[in-house]
């Protein structure tokens, strides 16, 4: 009988906002990641006979040793990876099929839409995401964004993902920034960790400055098997 364990990473993108007098305020949007494991339910777990479940209890997968960006340890089964859309929010939308696009364009993975939930690998969509701070202090931290990960500890392989966009919250930033923040979330959705050292890659924690770089595009190739 195969072990059937639901793990689920929880990647979290924020930024934190300093109350300061309006003469003294600049507008940079301060990024601060937390990562988080937990081994809560919803709804992106599967049963132990679910497709996604069985396909990732198939084979045990060779996570690299060594890479350019950290590595969250876990990748998907096939290079072929569908994604659901399920939020109506026009900016989410338009912003996780940039990011998608933009995915694609590594040539590591090929990442397409369905239009069936419950058969889709990867979900996107929009939420009302934690906000915490000190009103004492003055500091507030907003998540942004978030990625949930299930995945099958033994055969490092992922079952389902689900990256969610606070749509209130980026209402505040230009549509290149909401790119690369669905871009960033996308990146732990197929195996990417943060890289707090790395001021050009699209998977830092803070004051994201661009979108996939090079290291990230050869980050994702050597994950999949393609250099």
């Amino acid at each position: 009988m195969k072990r059937f364990v639901n793990l689920i990473s929880l990647a979290f993108l924020s930024w934190g906002l300093l109350n300061v007098p309006d003469s003294q305020a600049s507008v940079t949007s301060p990024l601060d990641g937390v990562n988080a494991f937990s081994t809560a339910t919803d709804d992106i777990t599967d049963l132990p006979d679910s497709p996604q479940a069985q396909r990732a209890a198939a084979k045990q997968l060779t996570i690299p040793s060594s890479s350019p960006i950290p590595l969250e340890g876990y990748r998907w089964p096939s290079r072929q990876i569908t994604v659901y859309m399920a939020t109506q929010d026009h900016q989410v939308q338009a912003a996780f099929r940039e990011a998608v696009k933009k995915w694609n364009q590594t040539k590591a993975v090929h990442l397409h839409w369905i239009k069936s939930r419950q058969r889709a690998e990867v979900i996107v969509t929009d939420g009302d995401l934690q906000t915490t701070g000190n009103s004492n202090v003055g500091y507030v931290t907003s998540q942004l964004g978030s990625t949930e990960t299930q995945f099958n500890p033994d055969t490092h392989a992922m079952i389902r993902a689900k990256s969610t966009l606070d749509a209130a919250k980026l209402r505040y930033v230009n549509r290149q920034y909401r790119d690369h923040v669905a871009e960033h979330e996308l990146g732990h959705a197929l195996g990417l960790a943060h890289a707090p050292e790395d001021y050009q890659s699209v998977m830092i924690p803070r004051n994201i400055r661009r979108g996939i770089s090079k290291l990230d595009r050869q980050a994702i190739r050597n994950l999949y098997g393609l250099n």
